[in-house]
């Protein structure tokens, strides 16, 4: 039996899990929708998950996107509770906004491959290979998203290690008459930047890394500090939402990112979350 034959069969046989595509009218009575979640019974524990990821938001809402993110993400957290207490045909009423669809039932041998196949079927806004271009008005600017996701790394180092707190947002100046250049973290132990590789735009954040990564190595030079170190926020490989050219086109990027950082005697660090990114400061600096 050949590998895909055999691999149909056990897609077959999976078991069988419950799910309703979560809709959002952003401008209400429009009656235009767009699949931001999934409400889900998977393996008897019920939860909703969040599809729509953040650079679209961003993308599409520009400055008002921390709005709708939380408004999204409160939705979601009631729909779970809510499909925790009660069966999912029971759940048709809107909750802030967002829609139950209807109700579906899905063969997946796990959580992300029922989310695959949800995202499949409806979203509309899944597969933003197309929108690899910088032409979303309003959309917020790398060093926007860099500094969203250096403010988060920096509250939970702080938290957990209040020793580290001067090192955050420490300068100076790399060439001669130069300008201060600042950086994210700064210590005698060393210099770090952080960056997000988004699947929208990769160009850019690609630019974005390749400058920091400049001036990581001018840093490292000319104060002879331990490590040069880039933290960059990466999507998860498996997301289910990602489309299979941004797929494609991250884990190159990621893997020049790696081998330019070599180069210049830097270190890449590729995290999925804020708390990761903390815990591998921590570890370099610490």
């Amino acid at each position: 039996m050949s590998e895909l034959a055999q691999t149909q069969i056990e897609a077959l046989r999976a078991p069988r899990h419950q799910w309703r595509p979560l809709y959002w009218e952003p401008v209400s009575g429009s009656g235009e929708r767009l699949m931001v979640g999934v409400v889900h019974a998977y393996d008897e524990r019920p939860g909703a998950v969040r599809t729509i990821r953040e650079d679209v938001l961003d993308s599409l809402y520009g400055q008002q996107a921390t709005g709708a993110r939380t408004l999204l993400d409160t939705a979601l957290r009631i729909f779970a509770e809510t499909a925790r207490a009660s069966p999912l045909d029971a759940l048709n009423a809107p909750i802030l906004g967002v829609h139950p669809g209807e109700l579906r039932t899905t063969a997946a041998r796990n959580l992300g491959e029922l989310l695959h196949t949800a995202v499949l079927l409806y979203s509309s806004v899944a597969n933003l290979d197309e929108l690899d271009e910088e032409r979303e008005e309003g959309a917020p600017q790398q060093e926007e998203v860099n500094k969203r996701f250096a403010t988060e790394v920096r509250e939970i180092v702080v938290r957990q290690r209040p020793d580290l707190a001067p090192g955050f947002s420490r300068g100076g100046v790399l060439v001669p008459g130069g300008q201060m250049v600042r950086f994210g973290y700064f210590s005698a132990r060393g210099v770090a930047h952080f960056t997000v590789l988004s699947p929208v735009r990769q160009w850019a954040s690609m630019r974005d890394a390749r400058a920091r990564l400049f001036e990581l190595q001018r840093a490292q030079h000319v104060s002879k500090v331990e490590r040069a170190i880039l933290i960059g926020a990466v999507p998860r490989d498996d997301d289910p939402v990602l489309g299979e050219k941004q797929r494609k086109a991250l884990r190159t990027n990621r893997a020049e990112i790696e081998t330019e950082a070599a180069a210049v005697n830097a270190t890449w660090f590729a995290v999925n979350s804020a708390d990761e990114g903390a815990e591998r400061l921590i570890q370099a600096v610490g």
